[in-house]
């Protein structure tokens, strides 16, 4: 009787769109490898391809679902290209200087079946964004963000603003790609 409370549980969960983490409607229940070729770097940021390539890896490594190889005898491959980074400047202080930067990261990017050459999912316009500060005021030491950094809070003082800038632009875009990764593994494999 126990068995079939379970199986009813599960057959109603499964009714109402939950499924089991790595189930997704996007992957045949054959594959069992994939591949992830460098993307295409459109934008002027160089090493862009090379750091989001083992994001991706890595987060399908953490995930287990897959085995992530390099050869050309993987099952799936997902590919695309890296179409923008940039960073806008979204709060300025009193005398007109920028505080507060928005970094936007967009890829395109196809999850294909080597067998057939069948595509399983494509988004033309996966997009990440991120806000940070760019001057000493508004970098907040205390945050797990600027912990996980390379400055330490006693230099601060002596930085201008730019240094403080380019080191914060650097740290987002590190967090864009890992945020991207983590997205493309769950709207490719998992259909969320």
């Amino acid at each position: 009787m126990r068995w079939l409370a379970v199986a009813l549980g599960l057959v109603i969960l499964a009714g109402c769109g939950y499924r089991f983490a790595g189930t997704g409607p996007n992957v045949p229940t054959t594959a069992r490898t994939i591949s992830i070729p460098l993307f295409a770097n459109r934008t002027r940021e160089k090493g862009l391809d090379v750091e989001l390539q083992r994001a991706l890896e890595e987060e399908f490594r953490r995930r287990g679902l897959l085995t992530v190889v390099r050869d050309s005898d993987s099952d799936l491959v997902l590919s695309g290209t890296i179409r923008r980074f940039t960073t806008v400047p979204v709060a300025f202080s009193a005398t007109g200087e920028a505080v507060e930067y928005q970094g936007y990261l967009q890829v395109s990017l196809k999850l294909t079946q080597r067998a057939g050459n069948k595509v399983l999912y494509e988004n033309p316009q996966l997009v990440e964004t991120l806000d940070f500060g760019s001057i000493q005021g508004i970098v907040v030491t205390a945050s797990p963000r600027f912990q996980e950094g390379t400055i330490d809070a006693r230099d601060l003082v002596n930085m201008t603003n730019v240094q403080i800038s380019e080191v914060r632009r650097d740290t987002a875009l590190h967090e864009l790609v890992n945020l991207l990764a983590r997205d493309a593994y769950l709207q490719s494999v998992e259909a969320f």
